[in-house]
Order: C-alpha cells, then sequence, then structure tokens
C-alpha cells in the first residue's frame, strides 16, 4: 500500500524568547544545519507574511544560543537574529499568530517551515491575550537597572498558573535551555509588552485630556520608570496580589472508589479508597496540587488552608494518609474502608462546614437506604388479589425486605449488610455506603411491628386451644379437627418468635405504626393494590359497577353513577368514605341511591341515620320521598319527637331517620343505642372542631359503617380535614396532636415551601383512598350546567362612611400601642368587625336606627351599588339572592328593600324556625317568587336549592372563599337553567379592597390546604396591620 508522502522543510524559522533580549527570530538550513540570514532563503519557502516582516536589516543583531548538534552535542553559537522592541515584537507575533492551525495564507509546506519553538511562542502568545483581555492579570513593581517600574503580569490564580505551569512544561528544550527563567519571563515581561501594546492604541485614541495621568499609569502604558518607586510600594503591591489569589484558591477533596486491581483477590487486604486533594480558583476545574506549579506566597495559602483542614477531619493529613508516590498531586490520600466511611459520614460535612469543597461517589450520595413491606391477607397469602371483604380490623400478612440505591436486596445481601458494621458493602459490583441510621430506625420500626405480630398470633393460638378443649370436653365430633387448628396456631406463635422480617398484624396496627413512624423511617409498602392503599395512601383498583334498582325514581348522571359504585364499594368493604363533592352535584341522591342498591342486593343490615344542619332537615325528607318514595322515613326534630323506647322502635322500623345536629346531640343517648347500618354527616364540617358537643356525640353513634358528605373538607385549617376523616375512620390520621405537629405546621406555615409541598402530597396519598371529589368546573363531569360569572366590584364611600372610617382607625392604632397578646387580638379581631360594618353602611356601625337614605341620597356606597344592580334584574327580569354575615344589616335592608321593590323581601337567618324556612324557600322558588332574598351567610349557606336565582350578590365578606362560594351554589347548582352571576362588593381604598389579593391566593389553595381564617390578621405586626386598614382614599 502506498502512503502519504511527507516532505522534509529545507529551512526552519524559529524563535527564542531571552530575559535580555526578548523575542528573537532565526533562520535554520536544515541540511548541515547551518544558521542563515532571510536573504538566503529563497521566496515562498515561508508564509508569504514573514517574508513581508522580516528582512536582512533585521538580523543585524548578534545573539549567543545554546544549540544541540545532531549527534546531541550541546554547542554555543554567536548567530544573527531579528531582534524586536516591545511593540514591534507583539505586532509580529499578532500578524503570524494565525498560522497555528489551518490557514489559507499559507501552504502546508510553508507552515512546516516554522519551527515547533515559534509555534510555542505564538501559543504562549495567544494565551497569554486571551488572560489579557479578560482582565487576569495583576500589576507588580519590579526593580531594574537602579529604578522601578509599573508593569503587569500574569494573573495569580489557579487557572492561570495552572495553564502557564502545563505550557513551560511542554516547551522545546530549546527554549528552556537559553532561557531558565522562561516561566517567570513569560508570566512578567511578555505578559507587560502584549497588555501596554493593546492599551497604547485606546490611550493615543484618547484626546482633551484635562490633566496629565498619574506617573503610575505612565509607567504602565510606556515602561518609564517610577518617580516615587521604592521597596515600600512594591512590597504593599505584593501584599494586595496575593490577597487575590488567596480569595481566589479553594481545596477540594475528591474520594472516588478504589481500582479493582487496588481491591485484590477474595480474601486479600482491604481495599484502599483514593481521596484527591485538588485546587481550584473561582470556578475553574480542580487540578492536582504540586506545589513547584505556585509561587511562594500561592504555596503558603495553600499549606495554611491545608492545616484547617486537618483541623476538621485529621483524614486528611498527608503525613498520616499519604498516597506516597501512588497519585498525581502532593497531597493525595489512601484511607482503609472505615476510614473512607468515616470521611464520608462526618468528615465531608466538618470540612464542608469549614468552607472547602468535597466530592463524593455518585452512588454513595444517592444511595437511599429504605424498607418495604410486602403485604398479603393472613388466610390466604397466595391470592390477596381476591380479598372482597375488608377493613382496618383485617390481619394482614407482611414482609420486610431493604432497597439500598434502589436495588432490592437478597438474603444473603441483607446478612452481609448487617454484618458490616460501616454499611460500605460493594454491591452487584458496585461500592454503595447503606444509611446505618435510616437501617437502625427501620430495624425499631419492625421489633415494633413483631411485638404486635407475637401479640396477635399469641391472642390467636390461645382462643384455639379454649375451643379445642371445649370441644373434647362436650365430646365434639370436630374436637379432634380444632386440637389440630390449635396445634398449628401454637406452632406459627413458635416460629413467628424466631422469625426475622416476617409477621402477621392489623391493617390498623401497621397503618398507625406507619403514620407515627412518619419520615423518621420511611416505609414502602407492597403487594395487594388494597392493603398498600390502606396502609400507605397508595391507588386503589376501580370499584365495579353496581346496578340501580327501579326503586330509584331519577335518571343518575355517569359521575353519580360511579359516586354510588364507590359508596357501595367502600360500605362493603367497611371503610369510612367522604364524598366531597362539589357543592350542587347531588350528593344527597347518590347517598339515597346507595341506601336502595343495598336494600335490593339483600345486604342492608338496619336503618341509616343522616345527621345535617337544621336548615337542610326538611329538603331531605323532601328529596327522599321525591327520589326513593317507598323508603320509610323519619324525621327526628322539633319539641314533639320520640324518646327513650319508643324512638328506638321506631328508628328500628324506619329505612331512613333524619335529624340536626343539635337535636342528635340533645339525644346522643338514645339514638346511640340503636345499631345503625350507616350514619351519614351531611354538610360534615359541622364537627370540623373535634372538641365540640356535636363532634364528640357522633362519634357515640353505634354504626357499621360511616358516611360524611361536604362540599368543604377544609375551610380553614387542616385540623377541619382531620376531625371528618377521622369520624368516618377513627385514628386513620394519628392523633390530634400528631397530626399538628406531623402535618398541620408544616404545610399551613409555610416553613419552607419543599418541605411543606412534600409533606402535602403524603398527606394527600394518606387520604385520596378514602375521599371522593368532584368540581362542577369540570367539564368532563358536568356538562349542561350553566356558566357562572364572578365580579369583584369596588365602590367609594361616602364622605359619611370615610370620616367613620378614619376616625376608628386612629383611635384603634393609639390604643395598640398599649395592647398584647391577648387582648391585642382582641382588638384587631374586633376592629375589623366595626370595619366591615361601616362599609355596610353608617347606620350599621352607629346602630342608631337612622334611616338608609336621607333625602333620595344614599349614605353608604355599597346600598347605592345594590339598588343598582336590583333595577338591572328588574330589567333582566331576574332573581336576587342577597347575603350579609350580620343579622343587623339584614334587618335594616329588609324593610328598605320591601318599600322599593312594592313586596315583602324574605330574610332568611338563624333565628328563622325550620318551618317557616322551608315555607321561606318555597314561596321563593315558586314562580311568582319574590323578586329578592336576603339570607345569613351562616344560615342561608348550606344545603338550600334556591335555582330560582341568577344573581348572587356578597354585601359583605366573609374572607372564606370555602364559606362565599357554598352560598353562591343555593342558586348554581343542578336544576339551574340560567346563567348564574356572583358579584362581590368591596369598597374601595380601604381593609376590603387590601386584603382581596390575600382572599385571591387562598381561592388557589381550596385544592390542598387553606389558610387561617382572619386569624392570620391578628398576627400581623404594628406597620403591617397599619398598611393593611388604613384609608387610602379614592
Amino acid at each position: 500500500m502506498g502512503g502519504i508522502r511527507v516532505v522534509m522543510p529545507k529551512f526552519l524559522l524559529h524563535g527564542l524568547w531571552l530575559s535580555d533580549a526578548g523575542l528573537v527570530i532565526w533562520a535554520e538550513q536544515v541540511e548541515g544545519h547551518r544558521i542563515v540570514t532571510i536573504s538566503q532563503v529563497p521566496d515562498g519557502t515561508f508564509p508569504p507574511i514573514v517574508h513581508s516582516l522580516l528582512d536582512d536589516p533585521r538580523f543585524r543583531h548578534r545573539e549567543h544560543l545554546l544549540l544541540q548538534t545532531p549527534r546531541g552535542k550541546h554547542v554555543t553559537l554567536r548567530a544573527p537574529v531579528a531582534a524586536f522592541v516591545p511593540d514591534d515584537a507583539v505586532r509580529f507575533l499578532d500578524s503570524i499568530v494565525h498560522l497555528d492551525g489551518p490557514s489559507p495564507a499559507a501552504t502546508p509546506a510553508q507552515r512546516a517551515s516554522i519551527a515547533p519553538d515559534l509555534y510555542w511562542l505564538l501559543r504562549m502568545y495567544a494565551g497569554l491575550r486571551q488572560y489579557i483581555r479578560a482582565g487576569r492579570v495583576s500589576i507588580h513593581v519590579p526593580y531594574r537597572d537602579g529604578q522601578w517600574f509599573a508593569q503587569w503580569q500574569l494573573g495569580t490564580g489557579l487557572d492561570e498558573r495552572g495553564w502557564l505551569a502545563e505550557m513551560v512544561a511542554a516547551a522545546p528544550g530549546v527554549l528552556t535551555a537559553n532561557n531558565p527563567n522562561l516561566s517567570e519571563d513569560c508570566a512578567t515581561t511578555f505578559t507587560h509588552w502584549i497588555a501596554s501594546t493593546l492599551l497604547h492604541d485606546s490611550a493615543e485614541n484618547s484626546s482633551g485630556r484635562p490633566y496629565p495621568r498619574h506617573d503610575f499609569v505612565t509607567s504602565l502604558l510606556y515602561g518609564s520608570p517610577l518617580r516615587r518607586g521604592g521597596a515600600s510600594l512594591a512590597r504593599q503591591v505584593g501584599d494586595w496580589n496575593g490577597t487575590i489569589t488567596a480569595v481566589n484558591l479553594q481545596l477540594v477533596f475528591i474520594a472516588e472508589s478504589p481500582d479493582d486491581a487496588e481491591e485484590g483477590d477474595e480474601g486479600s487486604a482491604q481495599p484502599q479508597w483514593p481521596v484527591r486533594v485538588q485546587v481550584r480558583s473561582a470556578a475553574d476545574s480542580p487540578r492536582p496540587v504540586r506545589l513547584t506549579d505556585f509561587d511562594g506566597a500561592t504555596a503558603e495559602t495553600l499549606r495554611a488552608q491545608l492545616r484547617g483542614a486537618i483541623e476538621a477531619t485529621p483524614l486528611v493529613d498527608p503525613s498520616e494518609h499519604g498516597a506516597h508516590g501512588l497519585s498525581d498531586g502532593d497531597w493525595d490520600l489512601m484511607l482503609n474502608a472505615d476510614e473512607i466511611v468515616q470521611f464520608v459520614t462526618k468528615g465531608a460535612s466538618a470540612l464542608r462546614a469549614k468552607g472547602y469543597a468535597v466530592m463524593l461517589p455518585r452512588a454513595w450520595t444517592t444511595a437511599e437506604t429504605t424498607s418495604k413491606l410486602k403485604l398479603s391477607r393472613h388466610e390466604d397469602p397466595h391470592d390477596s388479589s381476591t380479598v372482597t371483604r375488608m377493613g382496618f380490623d383485617t390481619l394482614v400478612k407482611y414482609d420486610w425486605r431493604m432497597s439500598v440505591g434502589g436495588v432490592e436486596l437478597t438474603d444473603e445481601e441483607m446478612a452481609q449488610l448487617a454484618r458490616s458494621k460501616s454499611g460500605l458493602i460493594k454491591l452487584r459490583g458496585e461500592w454503595v455506603l447503606a444509611d446505618t441510621q435510616q437501617i437502625a430506625k427501620s430495624e425499631k420500626y419492625l421489633e415494633q411491628l413483631n411485638a404486635s405480630t407475637l401479640k396477635n398470633l399469641e391472642a390467636e393460638a390461645e382462643a384455639a386451644e379454649i375451643r379445642a378443649r371445649l370441644a373434647e370436653a362436650a365430646g365434639s365430633e370436630d374436637a379432634e379437627e380444632l386440637a389440630e387448628k390449635a396445634r398449628k396456631a401454637r406452632e406459627e406463635y413458635e416460629q413467628a418468635k424466631q422469625s426475622d422480617g416476617e409477621g402477621v398484624v392489623t391493617a390498623a396496627e401497621l397503618r398507625q405504626l406507619s403514620l407515627e413512624a412518619g419520615t423518621e423511617a420511611p416505609i414502602e409498602f407492597t403487594g395487594s393494590p388494597w392493603f398498600t392503599s390502606l396502609v400507605g395512601g397508595t391507588d386503589r383498583p376501580a370499584p365495579e359497577r353496581v346496578a340501580i334498582p327501579d326503586t330509584v325514581n331519577a335518571e343518575l348522571r355517569e359521575y353519580q353513577r360511579r359516586g354510588v359504585d364507590w359508596l357501595y364499594f367502600m360500605s362493603r368493604n367497611s371503610l369510612g368514605a367522604v364524598l366531597a363533592d362539589d357543592m350542587g352535584l347531588g350528593k344527597t341522591l347518590q347517598l339515597l341511591t346507595l341506601l336502595a342498591v343495598e336494600e335490593a342486593n339483600g345486604v342492608k343490615t338496619g336503618p341509616t341515620l343522616v345527621v345535617a344542619p337544621t336548615s337542610v332537615v326538611g329538603n331531605w325528607a323532601r328529596e327522599a320521598a321525591r327520589f326513593v318514595p317507598h323508603f320509610n322515613v323519619r324525621v327526628h326534630h322539633g319539641t314533639g319527637r320520640l324518646k327513650g323506647d319508643e324512638l328506638f322502635e321506631a328508628a328500628d322500623g324506619a329505612d331512613v331517620v333524619i335529624t340536626s345536629y343539635g337535636t342528635m346531640a340533645r339525644d346522643v343517648k338514645d339514638l346511640s343505642k340503636v345499631q345503625w347500618d350507616h350514619v351519614v354527616l351531611d354538610e360534615a364540617q359541622a364537627i370540623k372542631n373535634a372538641g365540640t358537643q356535636s363532634s364528640k356525640s357522633v362519634r357515640a353513634l353505634r354504626a357499621r359503617h360511616r358516611i360524611a358528605l361536604t362540599g368543604t373538607p377544609i375551610e380553614n385549617k387542616l385540623s377541619e380535614l382531620r376531625s371528618i376523616l377521622d369520624f368516618v375512620n377513627p385514628g386513620m390520621l394519628g392523633s390530634q396532636q400528631f397530626f399538628r405537629n406531623h402535618f398541620a405546621k408544616v404545610i399551613e406555615s409555610r416553613a419552607g415551601d419543599a418541605l411543606a409541598e412534600e409533606m402535602s402530597e403524603q398527606l394527600q396519598r394518606l387520604t385520596a383512598p378514602f375521599i371522593l371529589r368532584r368540581l362542577k368546573t369540570d367539564t368532563a363531569i358536568i356538562s349542561d350546567l350553566p356558566e357562572k360569572a364572578e365580579h369583584v366590584i369596588a365602590v367609594d364611600m361616602t364622605a359619611e362612611q370615610a370620616a367613620l372610617y378614619k376616625a376608628l382607625v386612629d383611635t384603634m392604632q393609639e390604643q395598640l400601642q398599649n395592647r398584647k397578646g391577648i387582648a391585642r387580638k382582641g382588638l384587631v379581631l374586633s376592629t375589623i368587625t366595626r370595619i366591615k360594618q361601616i362599609c355596610n353602611h353608617p347606620a350599621h356601625y352607629l346602630g342608631d336606627g337612622s334611616p338608609v337614605a336621607i333625602k333620595g341620597e344614599h349614605r353608604s356606597g355599597k346600598v347605592a351599588k345594590l339598588m343598582e344592580l336590583l333595577d338591572t334584574a328588574i330589567e333582566t327580569d331576574q332573581r336576587v339572592l342577597i347575603f350579609t354575615q350580620y343579622k343587623a344589616f339584614g334587618d335594616i335592608l329588609q324593610p328598605y328593600l320591601s318599600s322599593r321593590l312594592g313586596e315583602q323581601v324574605p330574610f332568611l337567618h338563624g333565628g328563622v324556625g325550620k318551618t317557616a324556612r322551608d315555607k321561606m324557600v318555597e314561596r321563593f322558588q315558586a314562580p311568582d317568587g319574590p323578586r329578592a332574598m336576603i339570607l345569613s351567610l351562616k344560615a342561608g349557606g348550606t344545603g338550600l336549592n334556591l335555582t330560582a336565582a341568577s344573581m348572587v350578590i356578597h354585601l359583605d365578606r366573609w374572607w372564606n372563599p370555602a364559606v362565599e362560594n357554598q352560598a353562591t351554589d343555593r342558586a348554581f347548582r343542578i336544576g339551574q337553567d340560567k346563567n348564574v352571576t356572583v358579584y362581590k362588593i368591596i369598597t374601595r381604598g380601604t381593609m376590603e379592597e387590601s386584603i382581596q389579593d390575600i382572599l385571591d391566593g387562598k381561592t388557589q389553595l381550596a385544592g390542598a390546604v387553606v389558610g387561617q381564617g382572619e386569624g392570620w390578621i391578628t398576627e400581623l405586626d404594628t406597620d403591617d396591620l397599619a398598611q393593611l386598614i388604613s384609608y387610602k382614599g379614592q
């Protein structure tokens, strides 16, 4: 095969950097190794640019050159060379630097005629110029020929000096042979020539200077001596340079896994772990520490850093643990297994705390140690997927496994990990460091499980032995079979005492232990989907479709069918359920359908008790009569209600008993004597406070199964969700104190958004299997509900309102100075109420019975806007719901609106009895009902169907989106065939406007965590509070 023929050049152009002359160029005739002048070199031998820049007059200088003959002998010759003044030297190099690489300005043969020493100088020039343009230079003050000069020098940072050391190490021998100080000359003289030349042009172009340059600047630019130079100045400039270097330098400790060669054969000495001690400057890559690469000041800085590191951990002392020539760096280390674990677990954090960088193998930093419990049903561990009935009291079999770095360990590997006190093991070819603290926590958790296992199995064995003895004493036919079961139960108990990692506990015990362990010992559950969802809160399988019997007098929507399927599934598996569908999606119908399905399937075990707010007891009775007319429904409410045995008998013969929270609390003793099939709480947020009488009473009712219905599972605080879930599944979220400390405080205080997000996700996983929530805004749920438009309207205060507002705020701020603790909070809350009263109407705040308007002029901006909206409603033939949270304001508005509208405007509030309330609702819903209805937010905000209205007005703000939305949904619900417009009125320039942003923020939290109602306002400091409530004017 032929090859490429390389033609050796006949002439070579050389370059040197000499200490006394700087850049010199000389030419060599290769044949005979003769030194020649440029005229003796044929044109075209060198690149054209070289011939144009060099001529014989340039070669009039003579320099002594130390050269090597072909036979290796060193000779000194006095040779003709081209020498340059600084500016010319820089411009010459700049003109030919492009030759160091492919260039159309020269042929390959011409580029080959440039000798390696000159190419090296071109690369040195290019590198120095790059550093100079990046500003990575400093200043020094050398003494020369009896005078002091200011000169540029290459920066003393690690990157610059490391690069320079590498360049000098790679320099052709002729360069260093002719200049032993090549490195220092490049860092100082060569750098100064380039920097000053680059600055000349800008300095010369600047004209019209009002004053001459400083002596120091002139010296830097033109090389003139300093008039005021001296040793003191040189020392101060040197110290300044040293501080720049010291700030930039940082030691880096890099731990690595041992090479296979270092590990040795099986049974040989323990492998050694290398730890590289390197140095970096700013964001540059770390380099091995070679003290010869650095000047004396830099080397001392590094030694001081090493001493500080050794104080943090003696493991990095090279005199004790040095690699001794087995590595690139002077201070690299070798550690044994115990030492490397100590370095990773303790030494690394100690070094980082002192500002040192530490890099660990990726496998070690991500070798998360976790525990897994594989769960299956105790009775049939081979077929856990066929579980058909399951509650929290079901026995669960578990098998414990550990994973390190995502790899599940075999029995042998778990034994190896147990033997390794340090936690450092080689797992499937990779060294990993297991978390020994996590292992200890998991083992503690396992001990708790094992104690529960032994307790359960011992109880089973004792019960089996008692049954066997009784059967034997009675001479029963199955006595022998029972004796064999007792023997096996006792044997299983004895085996469990010796078992490691396997056992049997109840689902409730497993969940409670898992919950209490929390993030301290996170456990992953695998196996049967339903067992894992109960214990760990993972996804559950979809329930099967159930047939709706003909006894249900309604056509259910698809999402309602799915709701009934889910409720039936939860009921059959004895799992408490929270149906948290949005208001107006038909929770009542879904619940009544569930009862009809259970009746049709023959699984109903008794009557169902429905506990609801007083305002909707009548609505429940009407809905039951409409949807399940065959049911025997009894309303337990009012003065003539049954008591004692009569109540027991009537309830026992009923399908559904409906009562109010108040009545239930008063009659809990009688009601708890009935064995209910279901106890259902409607508007279950009524028990959001676990300490109230209602909340305690419902927990005393005996029921096979519990259901909570609520459109707002959280109104203000996470504890409300826990209270509802604790009713349907007692203990499922731990104790109140545990829940508050573990979840609520972290999530609600937003103490570190990442942690709050993590805890929110964990809480959602734990509760997801027990809550079903669908929203009206999801078109996949309900597509034929009309639109709902919400508008926040800001109105101006009247002069009277503004005067009252400013006087109140001024008085409050004076009083605030002398109030602390509870007294301060009380003052803030009372002021909030008074502010809202002023914003509503002066007569509401003053309570003096004064008129709504005087001589036709409105005294309140809100009431003026209300009348505008009512006029619009009359023109467009709309009916209106008007909400206020204050009965006193409703009492002011009712006669005024009745007079203006020419008809009686009803006012539904907490003081209206059940019968009157039902008639009021029925009258409003009638086609010829009143144009408007006033409702108090609390009494009229739940359970009512008022779909005759298509305009909703909130006159004052509750500052809780859940409560306001619930009130709005009296009109915006199934059965509404008109678009609904919602107006929320606030007063401009007041606290109401300031707080609107807060309210909008809370709306985004409704799916996860809602803030603290009005309580957060009381926690503001005086300045923030003043900014919030101050009157901003119009």
